[in-house]
């Protein structure tokens, strides 16, 4: 009995009254860096690597590749990505790209025979979520979602900005830290790979599950570093107006 109730005083739980809406919540800049960072989570024998991405920049898929390199010196038991945990077919629909730096995450982790967890809400459930909050103004077509998830979060912002602020606060997030808790519970070392955003909104609980983070704030580039070459270009044509005639062309 004793160490049954040790192991469930040990289990993590959010407190989701920690969580913060995007407005209030402390920047990155104050707590990390202005770009792709990683924070690093010890507790209990736990690990939590956040990869706190830049959706689509280069310096994400940077950090991805550092992050499941060898060298990092951190092997995931799980990778948890903000894609819709429904309608898995559409996966990649809410960037519009095939190629982005989740969908790349989840294809690196998968490479490694990584279990691989969508940690974010579908767009039939995001549309649930808000229509609870605004039983006045529903939505219900995705080209609707799509207008809210284009609009900055704002709890006193417009209709689609407050609207965006509640699916965060009452539905992404909490799933989102949901998922990290039950991984935490389950498995040694969970990675995740969430909007550097939903982190800024989601830091406290996080501490107050598993203390103070380290930040990695400065990105390995695994792909070769060019930074030092010097490239001079060289022109082969000038531009005119209307293009140039076919006989000189």
């Amino acid at each position: 009995m004793q160490e049954l109730l040790k192991e469930l005083k040990m289990q993590f739980r959010p407190n989701f009254d920690l969580l913060r809406d995007w407005e209030s919540a402390e920047k990155a800049k104050d707590f990390a860096c202005n770009s792709a960072f990683v924070s690093v989570f010890k507790r209990d024998g736990k690990t939590l690597v956040y990869m706190c991405d830049r959706h689509g920049e280069n310096i994400s898929f940077n950090m991805v590749d550092m992050c499941f390199s060898d060298d990092f010196g951190i092997r995931p038991d799980v990778l948890l990505v903000e894609m819709e945990n429904e309608n898995f077919e559409r996966k990649f629909d809410w960037y519009w790209l095939q190629n982005n730096t989740l969908s790349y995450a989840a294809a690196v982790a998968s490479e490694k025979n990584v279990p691989i967890v969508f940690a974010d809400l579908s767009d039939t459930q995001m549309i649930e979520v808000i229509n609870c909050g605004f039983p006045n103004n529903k939505i219900s077509e995705s080209a609707d979602l799509s207008k809210v998830l284009s609009h900055e979060p704002n709890i006193n912002g417009n209709l689609y900005q407050q609207m965006c602020e509640y699916l965060g606060m009452a539905g992404r997030d909490k799933f989102m830290l949901q998922n990290i808790a039950v991984a935490l519970n389950k498995y040694d070392t969970v990675f995740c790979i969430f909007g550097v955003g939903h982190y800024e909104k989601q830091r406290l609980v996080l501490e107050d599950m598993m203390g103070e983070p380290e930040y990695i704030t400065r990105i390995k580039n695994m792909r070769d570093d060019y930074s030092n070459v010097k490239i001079d270009p060289i022109k082969l044509c000038d531009f005119e107006i209307g293009g140039a005639n076919d006989k000189n062309a």
